[in-house]
């Protein structure tokens, strides 16, 4: 596959596997060794650059998805002269160099947030670099020089990143031909599916791209979604009902997008809640509900909103409600020839309240143990609406139908907050640590109960 790419404002044309990693090629073919591979699975930074401006972890994207971007490696920040620039130099001052290994993910995540926010404050920082390992340095000193590059105005001195024009599909060989496919248009991904058996489909890639790199997965066929323009919209519907959010929207886009901050931001928040900022900026919705994990976070916000999917085949679409997607672990009722679209959220009520939970084993980055989503309509002193879900309990993310059917219609007292509380605990059976999950349920419940202001 012959690929077009821009790294450290310089034209590459490069003939390579539509498979091969961005980081293989950025070391093995440009011979720019300042990236780093540690995991090699987006969770320890070492191999960060910019894409377009925005951090992303080159382990995790194939040549296929590199075409026509522009890329920052740690070899592009240094001046004509080969002289470090003032955040590079701030690493130096402020001792935030020791082995060096992590330090280039570690330049590049920080020159990402100052780029979009010139003075951060600490827990920003923090937030910023929370995808990228350091196991010598001690992250106070890297912190101080992320500060020291803020206070010297280095996001304000950095020019816009150059964002590649060239928006035509990699050359493909004929043989390639056979089994890579990049559609611009939904019908094209239509006719592929219809036309091919056994394709895996491609858009963020941060859950495929570990399973190659373990050899749990193997593609035979590959069909790259992301030119497909029509899947990153999110739309109000004409009557205004309901959102429309295309199956291919980032986490990055979820968190930030004014439609989804208006009207959901328990989805917003639960985005923010799923990986560090460069696997955020990656991460697709669509993909969250369709690995059909157990521990997929967007689900359970999803299925309390009361979210809908909307699969498309050559025959035609339809529309089936989240709650009766999932037939089991890794398993939907979506078929072979379909695509998911579009995921449509309700409006929520005037005056409804949308919460999500999420506990795991740390602060940040961490895979759900107990997650938890709550939305609740109250009128008249009685509950109207309710609808929560729950995570990492069961194979799947599902609906604690018990749990409201004992609040539905009642007023929100002590009385049926204790009685919510228990139905959960009764009717959840965790397949791990079952006892810690469902006294954190139980008082997950509780607490969201308790806090809503029904004055």
């Amino acid at each position: 596959m012959i690929i077009d790419i821009i790294v450290n404002h310089k034209k590459y044309i490069l003939n390579v596997h539509p498979l091969k990693r961005l980081l293989d090629i950025i070391r093995e073919d440009l011979k720019l060794t300042g990236t780093k591979e540690g995991c090699g699975e987006g969770e320890c930074g070492a191999c960060a650059v910019l894409m377009d401006g925005e951090l992303i972890n080159s382990c995790m994207l194939p040549a296929i998805q590199a075409h026509g971007h522009h890329f920052t490696t740690i070899e592009g920040l240094d001046d004509q002269h080969g002289e470090p620039d003032i955040l590079q130099q701030a690493f130096i001052d402020k001792n935030g160099v020791q082995c060096g290994f992590c330090t280039p993910g570690m330049i590049l995540a920080a020159r990402a947030l100052l780029i979009k926010n010139h003075h951060p404050n600490r827990e920003k920082i923090k937030e910023a670099l929370a995808g990228n390992l350091c196991r010598c340095t001690g992250y106070e000193a890297i912190f101080r020089a992320v500060e020291r590059a803020s206070a010297q105005y280095y996001g304000e001195s950095i020019k816009e990143e150059i964002t590649y024009d060239n928006f035509l599909s990699p050359s493909l060989s004929e043989r390639e031909k056979e089994w890579v496919f990049i559609p611009q248009h939904i019908e094209d991904a239509l006719h592929f599916l219809t036309q091919h058996e056994d394709i895996t489909i491609l858009a963020g890639m941060t859950d495929i791209a570990p399973d190659m790199k373990n050899k749990k997965t193997h593609p035979r066929k590959i069909l790259d979604i992301n030119s497909i323009q029509e899947l990153r919209s999110i739309l109000l519907s004409e009557d205004e009902k309901s959102l429309s959010i295309g199956a291919t929207c980032t986490n990055t886009q979820l968190m930030y997008h004014p439609l989804i901050l208006r009207y959901l931001p328990s989805l917003s928040y639960a985005a923010s809640q799923c990986g560090a900022v460069a696997i955020q900026n990656r991460a697709t919705i669509g993909g969250n509900i369709i690995t059909a994990s157990g521990a997929a976070d967007l689900p359970v916000i999803l299925l309390a909103l009361g979210a809908e999917l909307v699969l498309r085949s050559h025959k035609g679409s339809r529309v089936i409600s989240l709650e009766k997607f999932f037939t089991g672990y890794r398993k939907t009722l979506r078929q072979s020839n379909e695509l998911l679209t579009t995921i449509k959220v309700p409006l929520p009520d005037p005056h409804a309240i949308q919460k999500f939970y999420k506990r795991g084993s740390r602060a940040m980055l961490t895979l759900s143990r107990i997650s938890l989503g709550c939305y609740l309509s109250y009128e008249n002193h009685k509950i109207t609406k309710i609808r929560f879900a729950a995570g990492s309990m069961s194979a799947f993310p599902e609906r604690l139908y018990n749990v409201e059917k004992s609040l539905l219609g009642y007023p929100l007292s002590e009385e049926y907050i204790k009685k919510a509380a228990d139905e959960a605990v009764k009717n959840l059976h965790p397949r791990k640590s079952p006892a810690f999950r469902k006294e954190v349920t139980r008082r997950l419940i509780e607490r969201f109960l308790k806090n809503v202001n029904v004055t």
